[in-house]
């Protein structure tokens, strides 16, 4: 079968986090199974870079055939003439098309097309269509957006891929959705750095507790304004506690983390050592003592696939994807998203290790 995936961002452009990895994980499976895959994206590494990499001729990624196209007009929303001749010349030949879609022109106008030439497609909705997503921010502009842009594009639809129930439940046109979990590459982990490396690199972190977080520096999203108050407090009574939060800047997000740790007593006992990928996000998992997600909304992310593959003692929200079968099997403790919720659950973390 030959399968295009259209997906706004690809991979190196690990800034743009899980839709991408998502993409690029399955393309490799479906290709060892001797599928046809080709992969229609843009070249942006984040908002004012671009990737190192050739557009207009395909480049071979894990057997998976990828086009990067240029954008023009606003590097957020991907405005690519480029990109839509790409997938009007690919989709033709395509026998399913995948859809990776989080309000960008790609997964649009890769709708669109596929509609166009009448071909079936699968929409993933990575969290986009949540409740509690849409009315985060900007909550009139997204709602119209997907009025007039995207409406027809779900309606035709094979049907919405949701990540997980929890995401589901919590989503706009869940009456087209299907529950498909994400996965992940478990030879990703098949060469493990030497423990230890992780706090090597960081000499601040040697015989401390890590509480590990990745994730971007989304505020609101990921509950930072919730997880650094309680750590805070649990710091007066654990002073051997250190809190890395791994990810990338979102919009002005380090300088608020930056400004509530100073306000909450704790700028030493924070780190933040940006976007981290490769062995370096390896280390960390390796010498993480907890694992945290405080986020307010989640569908199923791909790190808390990981520390659960790595077995790390964990505290998710109950608001995360997958959050009633960690309290099910007793993976890990699941509690309120709100600061009292969170530092309630970090003593029991504490403790319990």
């Amino acid at each position: 079968m030959n399968i295009l995936q259209i997906v706004p961002h690809y991979i190196p452009a690990y800034r743009y986090g899980g839709p991408l990895k998502v993409a690029h994980s399955l393309g490799k499976v479906l290709a060892k199974n001797g599928h046809g895959i080709t992969v229609c994206t843009t070249n942006l590494a984040s908002e004012d870079s671009i990737l190192d990499v050739p557009t207009g001729i395909p480049v071979i990624v894990d057997e998976v055939k990828v086009f990067y196209e240029p954008t023009i007009i606003s590097r957020y929303w991907g405005f690519s003439p480029a990109l839509v001749r790409r997938i009007d010349v690919e989709i033709k030949d395509a026998d399913l098309v995948l859809i990776h879609a989080h309000y960008q022109f790609a997964n649009w106008i890769g709708a669109f097309l596929a509609r166009r030439y009448h071909k079936p497609y699968v929409i993933f909705a990575h969290s986009s269509l949540r409740e509690k997503a849409v009315n985060h921010k900007n909550k009139v502009l997204k709602r119209l957006y997907l009025k007039m842009m995207e409406r027809s594009n779900f309606r035709e639809a094979l049907f919405i891929v949701f990540n997980a129930p929890e995401e589901k439940d919590d989503s706009l046109y869940k009456e087209k959705g299907q529950v498909i979990h994400n996965g992940i590459d478990i030879s990703d982990f098949a060469d493990m750095p030497q423990k230890g490396y992780f706090r090597e690199l960081y000499p601040e972190l040697q015989n401390k507790f890590i509480l590990l977080f990745l994730g971007r520096l989304d505020i609101k999203h990921k509950g930072l304004d919730l997880l650094i108050p309680a750590f805070a407090k649990l710091h007066r009574q654990y002073s051997d506690t250190h809190l890395v939060l791994a990810g990338s800047d979102e919009e002005g997000g380090k300088d608020d983390v930056l400004g509530m740790a100073r306000q909450h007593g704790v700028s030493d006992s924070i780190l933040l050592p940006g976007l981290i990928s490769g062995k370096i996000k390896l280390a960390a998992l390796q010498d993480a003592d907890g694992f945290v997600m405080s986020s307010r909304f989640e569908g199923l992310s791909i790190s808390l696939l990981e520390a659960l593959y790595m077995g790390i003692p964990m505290l998710v929200t109950d608001t995360v994807g997958l959050c009633e079968e960690i309290r099910d099997t007793g993976s890990g403790l699941v509690v309120e998203a709100s600061s009292s919720g969170i530092y309630d659950g970090l003593i029991k973390l504490m403790d319990t290790d």
